[in-house]
């Protein structure tokens, strides 16, 4: 199976405005079987909450990449950068009580996979046609 390293997320801070880029940089090593096979896989970039130190289940907050890859070379490195809204980013709301404002720190990754794809036969219904095409039928 293939394997993906050096995960790396940065976000672009102290820009202004309300949305920040966000790039995600990693490698997917294919195996030889897999290179031969020119196998397909779905490659999927999520970022999400880390919100086990509060006590929770993490979260996911944006899919970043939904696409498919072919496994042509032995490696391939990518980099993902997309906007992403403040309010996304911003996982642990801040607290207001007036007259404070309480900034809860917001924890965030990447979280990559690759899923072997597989093809799935699809069905597709036309519309409903209404008739009498009995003996005693009108068409």
């Amino acid at each position: 199976m293939a394997n993906i390293s050096n995960v790396s997320l940065a976000v672009v801070t102290g820009t202004g405005g309300a949305s920040r880029q966000v790039t995600v940089s990693y490698t997917i090593y294919f195996t030889s079987c897999e290179v031969t096979a020119k196998s397909a896989f779905v490659e999927k970039v999520i970022l999400r909450a880390s919100d086990v130190p509060e006590g929770g289940a993490d979260s996911d907050l944006a899919t970043l990449k939904n696409a498919c890859v072919r496994a042509d070379t032995a490696s391939v490195s990518r980099t993902v950068t997309v906007s992403v809204s403040r309010s996304t980013l911003d996982e642990d709301k801040d607290i207001l009580v007036l007259p404070f404002v309480r900034a809860n720190a917001d924890e965030i990754y990447a979280h990559v996979s690759l899923t072997p794809f597989v093809t799935r036969g699809a069905t597709g219904n036309s519309n409903t046609v209404t008739g009498q095409f009995g003996l005693l039928g009108r068409d």
